[in-house]
């Protein structure tokens, strides 16, 4: 979804607030949110299992994170032009964070980095896969 000049952008903007998101996918995290629905089912919640990676949406969780999912592509969008706004920030971190803490199977924290980062165990407990 972005060019590499804005995936340069976008992990510059992610790496302040959380320094080496880039690295622990912070970038794939993010463009992975922004494309969910572009996918079926949506990759909004991953599932139990490998038979079953992702969860069908219904209409109204559908139409409620198509609407989130355009917000965030014009945050992304003033922050590779230059031009945040007031607010953008704390998504960006929020987002950075969890693409370093959060579970592998929404394209963030490669390899388990994060979690090594801050001594978590490996998860029990699916999805945790990458």
């Amino acid at each position: 979804m972005f060019s590499e000049s804005e995936r340069t952008r976008v992990g510059d903007a992610l790496d302040a607030l959380v320094p080496g998101a880039a690295a622990m996918g912070a970038v794939d995290y993010v463009e992975r949110l922004l494309t969910a629905l572009d996918h079926d089912p949506p990759r909004i919640w991953a599932g139990p299992d490998e038979g079953k990676p992702w969860l069908a949406l219904g209409p109204w969780e559908r139409q409620a994170w198509a609407s989130r999912i355009d917000q965030l592509r014009a945050v992304y969008r003033r922050v590779i032009d230059g031009a945040p706004e007031p607010g953008d920030e704390q998504i960006l971190h929020t987002h950075a964070c969890e693409a370093c803490y959060g579970d592998p199977a929404y394209g963030g924290n490669r390899d388990g980095a994060g979690w090594g980062r801050i001594a978590f165990p490996d998860p029990l407990f699916p999805p945790a896969r990458s």
